[in-house]
């Protein structure tokens, strides 16, 4: 089993886009499902968590406030060949029940979009499962082989109805590849030009809001 990728997310965090709200873990980009009622699935807002972390000094953290959310980090990463590849990471959410729940998930295809029906998910977890405690973090893990020359990893959270706060942390990531037999096709990697398009469309629209 070789390690493709390995974070704590003690890396020091950049504003994606120039937006001091999506402040993300290098190479990782915040993407959401943008919700079209007040309160539900708006952009959340992404920043470093030195509080509520599992080992270290910081997490990764994404939260909402009186509002739901549905959303992901994500990155594509390459791949050697077609043996299987596994994602592990360590997630927790905030002590406001709001029917929260957190899972990871790999694209095989490598395309870095969300939502895709390519996405392979894991089990959910969280606030509806008998063993949740707020702020206690859980391991989740999904294993595919790839079907490119590289893959997108996803970790996920999604609340039902909305709260005062709503938020998730994440740390300890590790990707994993069993050896591989043959090169895969290229992929297209992470739609950077939709994920802006939908920033400037958000930050438009508060601009107005505010006038």
């Amino acid at each position: 089993m070789a390690t493709l990728y390995e974070t704590g997310f003690e890396e020091r965090f950049a504003y994606f886009g120039g937006v001091s709200e999506l402040e993300v873990p290098p190479g990782w980009v915040p993407l959401w499902v943008q919700g079209t009622e007040p309160g539900i699935n708006p952009r959340p807002e992404w920043k470093p968590e030195t509080q509520r972390v599992r080992t270290g000094k910081q997490s990764a953290k994404w939260f909402t406030t009186h509002a739901s959310h549905d959303a992901v980090l994500a990155r594509t990463l390459p791949v050697d060949g077609r043996g299987t590849v596994t994602l592990v990471a360590w997630g927790a959410t905030f002590e406001i029940k709001a029917g929260q729940a957190l899972r990871v998930g790999i694209d095989p295809t490598g395309q870095g979009r969300f939502p895709d029906e390519r996405i392979v998910w894991g089990d959910w977890w969280g606030q509806y499962n008998g063993d949740w405690e707020a702020e206690k973090y859980h391991r989740f893990e999904v294993s595919v082989p790839p079907e490119s020359n590289q893959i997108a990893v996803y970790l996920h959270s999604r609340s039902d109805y909305k709260a005062q706060t709503v938020a998730c942390y994440w740390d300890d990531v590790t990707v994993e590849q069993v050896g591989g037999t043959e090169p895969g096709e290229p992929g297209e990697g992470v739609d950077y030009a939709r994920i802006r398009q939908i920033v400037r469309e958000e930050l438009d629209a508060t601009r107005l809001g505010s006038g």
